[in-house]
């Protein structure tokens, strides 16, 4: 009697500083139970629920090793992000964090502009996204016929075949943030076309002067961003989950909010076609010519890239992209038989943004030095860090 008192006494005293204590007794904590709890908690943001850290002390590690054992393999199942999000994190965790800070210190340097993505709005409106496999070619007279009834969203890697044919998306969308990213865009590319990104992304992106419509993703640094942003300037800035992980599932989370939105789908199989695995004009072609020659085509060269059949991290995003209990649906443009657009006079702009600074690079630095969860790198935090202060 005299321990329960105890306990509860602790509970209390630690839910008034806004902290959630639970006090596991037993042999083996029951998991379930456990994340069912901590999912239930009516304070604590949504955004906040997808980034743990399991802190274990030195002496239970050495007394109870089973216990420690268990109690890893349990949490990483129950709380942390796996499959393709954990293999993802581990391969560019380093350049996530590097971009990210980088971008940050080009904001001011750069004549560019910047604003912070809240959400669409509206209803009733046609949205398009072209990916760039070769099913985009197909698609291309119909795309061009009825182009003013879509608002279309472009993944930069279908851009370089969609400008030379004419077709003008009013966004371009770009995550990746690797040195790749780079050659899609290499390009007589119209300065007026926003490109929704996020501070992670590609450092190029960020030397171009078109205006970025910046995205929070839910990395440490967007979640340090968004609490300073609600707290100094008031202004929330909502997260936005990707579970497919690829640009397709980007832009149908952050329209999601658009009333009776019907949604098209150009340019995306996750399969190798027609003997190649993108259309023409991609980056892949750039990066890949030196290795053409009259004996390996480039058609050889790139269809490595995609196989006839989806595999592995690819048959996961497709996977996830077709279940109807997390994301909203789809149709692709060529099966769509008959299409009921809205009229030119009812197509407006839906972006909510709103306009600030993040943080600076020493309070960036600051906070990520913080965290311990193993996506922030430390060492390429304590150069930035040593930086930012001297």
């Amino acid at each position: 009697m005299e321990f329960q008192r105890e306990i509860t006494s602790l509970e209390d005293s630690f839910q008034s500083k806004g902290i959630h204590l639970f006090l596991v007794t037993g042999t083996y904590p029951n998991w379930p139970h456990l994340k069912e709890k901590i999912k239930n908690l009516p304070d604590v943001a949504g955004s906040l629920q997808s980034k743990w850290s399991l802190y274990i002390s030195p002496s239970y590690e050495r007394i109870f090793p089973e216990l420690i054992k268990d109690c890893q393999s349990n949490f990483q199942s129950q709380f942390l992000l796996r499959d393709i999000n954990k293999n993802t994190i581990q391969h560019f965790s380093k350049l996530w964090t590097h971009n990210y800070l980088k971008n940050r210190t080009r904001l001011f340097f750069n004549d560019t502009s910047i604003q912070w993505f809240q959400s669409f709005s509206g209803k009733n409106t046609s949205v398009l996204f072209l990916g760039a496999s070769p099913g985009l070619e197909i698609d291309l007279p119909r795309i061009k016929k009825d182009r003013n009834h879509f608002l279309i969203f472009a993944s930069d890697t279908a851009i370089g075949y969609l400008l030379p044919n004419g077709v003008i998306p009013d966004f371009i969308v770009s995550f990746d943030s690797g040195r790749g990213t780079t050659y899609h865009l290499l390009l007589d590319l119209p300065k007026q076309i926003p490109i929704i990104t996020w501070l992670g992304g590609s450092s190029y992106i960020f030397e171009l002067s078109n205006p970025k419509i910046l995205v929070n993703t839910g990395h440490p640094l967007d979640q340090i961003t968004q609490h300073l942003f609600l707290n100094h300037l008031g202004k929330p800035w909502p997260h936005y989950s990707n579970p497919s992980l690829n640009l397709l599932g980007m832009v149908l989370s952050i329209t999601d909010s658009i009333e009776d939105r019907q949604f098209f789908v150009s340019g995306v199989s996750f399969l190798a076609e027609r003997g190649k695995s993108h259309c023409k004009g991609t980056g892949y072609e750039r990066f890949y010519l030196p290795d053409t020659n009259r004996k390996k085509s480039l058609e050889f060269t790139t269809k490595r890239l995609y196989s006839g059949d989806r595999k592995g991290k690819n048959q996961i995003a497709w996977d996830r992209l077709n279940q109807k209990q997390s994301l909203p649906g789809f149709q692709f443009l060529s099966e769509a038989k008959e299409i009921s657009f809205p009229t030119i006079q009812d197509k407006i702009d839906p972006l909510q943004v709103f306009q600030g600074f993040p943080p600076s690079i020493a309070d960036l630095a600051k906070w990520a030095d913080q965290d311990h969860s193993g996506i922030i790198h430390k060492k390429t935090l304590n150069t930035w860090l040593r930086f930012s202060l001297s």
